[in-house]
């Protein structure tokens, strides 16, 4: 009996010190992102676009697992301001999201536009001229909701995605829908509608810098071990590769 305590104090001690050091799986970032060509995507099981590729290289300069989830935006953006342990991508940075997560970017900047059906009536030079059309699509959640909303612009139309913003603005149940300029076209054909079938008004909203986002319980040695990872890619001319490859 005497021997077999000797044997199994040793093996508590053993299983104490094994848990007390972090293997690889129990410090492991839970990546999320979500659908928006050319940037996200995924096909077939696979997950594509520009701004997967560049985390993808990230996680192979930081010897992270490349595994990734794919959640509708508005989730994926609650999760990781509530929850330990995330990253998300891609967000615009925004002053009202500035605190809620940690950052590191940018992936990539957007100039985000109204857009209207080719042909249009609509008339629009100036961000207060929209006070004078009956609806602007937006999609829920975003930070072109947001903006909007913040002006006191009372004739929105949210929507779920971009898919269905484009195809109310193809019907022309909306007026005009925001959008970034290296989306529509992607997004549009996605969506079964001939990109050229849409206009770019004069209007640009603002320039969106996308990022990957951390939650607040990821260290501030850890984020910049992540920014410096796209720092590298940028210096090495890596980023640029990929850039070329989805964004001619």
């Amino acid at each position: 009996m005497k021997l077999a305590k000797n044997i199994i104090k040793p093996f508590i001690l053993f299983l104490l010190i094994l848990g007390s050091v972090n293997p690889a799986y129990a410090n492991e970032i839970v990546f999320t992102t979500h659908f928006m060509k050319p940037f996200t995507w995924q096909e077939d099981g696979e997950f594509k676009g520009f701004a997967t590729e560049i985390v993808r290289e990230m996680m192979k300069i930081m010897n992270h697992p490349e595994k990734f989830q794919m959640y509708p935006f508005i989730r994926g953006l609650k999760e990781v301001q509530s929850e330990s342990n995330r990253a998300f991508f891609i967000v615009a940075r925004r002053p009202e999201r500035e605190q809620t997560v940690k950052w590191v970017g940018p992936l990539v900047s957007n100039g985000v536009y109204f857009y209207k059906k080719k042909n249009s009536s609509v008339k629009l030079d100036s961000l207060e001229d929209l006070w004078n059309i009956k609806s602007i699509g937006v999609e829920r959640g975003v930070a072109d909701e947001t903006f909007l909303h913040s002006k006191g612009f009372n004739n929105l139309v949210s929507v779920d995605n971009h898919q269905q913003l484009l195809q109310m603005l193809d019907a022309e149940r909306i007026d005009v829908g925001s959008m970034g300029e290296l989306v529509m076209p992607e997004m549009a054909k996605n969506a079964g509608i001939n990109p050229n079938d849409f206009e770019r008004t004069a209007i640009k909203l603002y320039d969106s810098e996308v990022n990957l986002v951390f939650s607040k319980d990821v260290s501030d040695q850890v984020v910049l071990k992540w920014q410096q990872a796209l720092d590298d890619l940028k210096a090495s001319g890596e980023y640029q590769k990929i850039y070329q490859k989805y964004i001619p």
